[in-house]
């Protein structure tokens, strides 16, 4: 199968309207986690001088996503990760992730008129296959954050026949839905033009502003779910997620639970 031509970052530049985030691109080809080229980076510079610097890789041939599960991230994809150093409360960190989550899918439905929906808690969901993820590492004390790691994963130009059967049944790519390739570069700085926004909301303290966004796009909210932590799993309805992106579902026995971390899965 014919390799996918590299992201153009001249090109990528052009179309980029942020002031921050992405002004600084650091490109690889094919590196094993672009999370850890921007702890390897931050290990050498000052956080606060890499904030919204992009770690963008064609491939990555070891990235981890949510309870260290393999990541796939072939060529044709939009693999990246953004080190931040945001000036928001420690409370309030899983909002990057949600901020982070509406820009994606904000950006799937401005750029290619898809219905992308958010799967709580960091899954971008097309129709019932996911689509892209996010993964977010911090860096923090009890008083402050000092750093994040917002990585992205997006299926652009990925042929579902590159996939493993399991896989298959579970995602999809842009280009699948569409039936065509797409430009790459405009849409990744559409992501990071939205992402901006809504991490410039959250400096601002316009946590409702996210929240409600957010609760607009969830695909989520209204559903049946079935909430796994390490020690437990239960099932319930999944009825509205609180000010600091906690999702609450009410259990089969009436009782109403708030969820700071763990896998849901839609029943």
């Amino acid at each position: 199968m014919e390799k996918p031509p590299r992201m153009d970052i001249a090109e990528l530049k052009k179309h980029l309207a942020t002031k921050v985030i992405g002004r600084r691109i650091e490109y690889h080809d094919r590196i094993p986690s672009t999370t850890a080229a921007g702890k390897d980076l931050c290990a050498s510079c000052d956080v606060k001088d890499l904030h919204g610097t992009v770690i963008l890789a064609e491939e990555q041939t070891g990235g981890t996503g949510r309870l260290g599960r393999a990541w796939v991230s072939p060529a044709g994809g939009i693999w990246f990760t953004l080190i931040l150093a945001p000036k928001i409360p420690v409370g309030r960190i899983f909002m990057v992730t949600m901020a982070g989550s509406l820009a994606v899918a904000r950006a799937i439905r401005k750029e290619f008129d898809l219905g992308a929906l958010i799967k709580w808690p960091n899954d971008i969901l097309i129709g019932d296959r996911k689509v892209g993820g996010l993964l977010l590492e911090v860096s923090s004390t009890e008083s402050r954050v000092n750093s994040c790691f917002l990585g992205i994963g997006i299926d652009v130009n990925i042929p579902l026949a590159a996939l493993s059967p399991e896989l298959r049944r579970t995602v999809t790519s842009i280009s699948a839905e569409l039936g065509r390739e797409v430009a790459r570069e405009p849409f990744l700085a559409a992501v990071l033009w939205e992402l901006e926004i809504r991490l410039n909301l959250l400096e601002e303290g316009e946590y409702e502003t996210i929240v409600r966004e957010w609760r607009s796009l969830s695909s989520t909210l209204g559903h049946r779910v079935r909430i796994s932590t390490l020690s437990r799993s239960f099932d319930g309805e999944a009825v509205d997620i609180d000010e600091y992106g906690a999702l609450i579902v009410r259990k089969d026995s009436g009782a109403v639970e708030r969820v700071i971390a763990g896998d849901c899965t839609h029943l």
